[in-house]
């Protein structure tokens, strides 16, 4: 108890920008070294007293714990919506983990996770899903593990047709 101190391990953190201290040469070499692409933030965080509208294009990791209006776009990175993020956003990405609200259409080139809590209203469109006990799930949903062209894929009462005599 009043022995050594126990060594605490920091939170992990995020790659801050210049701090407040710093003299102004300082923080624009700071600034000038995050603007260059190979120095790019793998992560980034929406904190929840915070609420964007517009378009957000993002690669790495991005959490959103705030509310997002508008559109959110990632070719190869991931998104994750926490129990406390509100979503209303057409999304694009290559996998989501959705554990909070989304309101609007899911597009992911590889693997949507509907956590626990999540809540989605709008349409589902993934190579692989993965749907916890306890989701709210209101729209349609494509899961294509192979990725086949809907063109093949022949509709419910439809007759399929043989393109290639025509």
């Amino acid at each position: 108890m009043f022995g050594k101190k126990k060594e605490r391990n920091p939170e992990p953190s995020f790659q801050r920008d210049a701090e407040y201290t710093q003299s102004p040469e300082e923080s624009e070499r700071v600034i000038n070294v995050e603007n260059r692409p190979e120095k790019r933030a793998t992560s980034a965080i929406l904190a929840s007293d915070t609420e964007i509208e517009g378009t957000i294009n993002f690669d790495g990791i991005m959490r959103i714990d705030g509310k997002v209006n508008g559109k959110i776009s990632t070719e190869s990175g991931e998104l994750v919506v926490s129990e406390s993020g509100i979503v209303n956003a057409t999304i694009t990405t290559k996998s989501a983990v959705i554990d909070g609200r989304v309101d609007g259409e899911i597009i992911a080139s590889d693997k949507v996770v509907l956590k626990q809590k999540a809540h989605l209203i709008g349409d589902l469109q993934a190579k692989h899903l993965v749907i916890e006990e306890g989701v709210v799930f209101v729209g349609r949903c494509n899961v294509n593990p192979k990725g086949v062209k809907s063109d093949n894929i022949v509709k419910k009462g439809q007759p399929k047709t043989d393109k290639s005599h025509q």
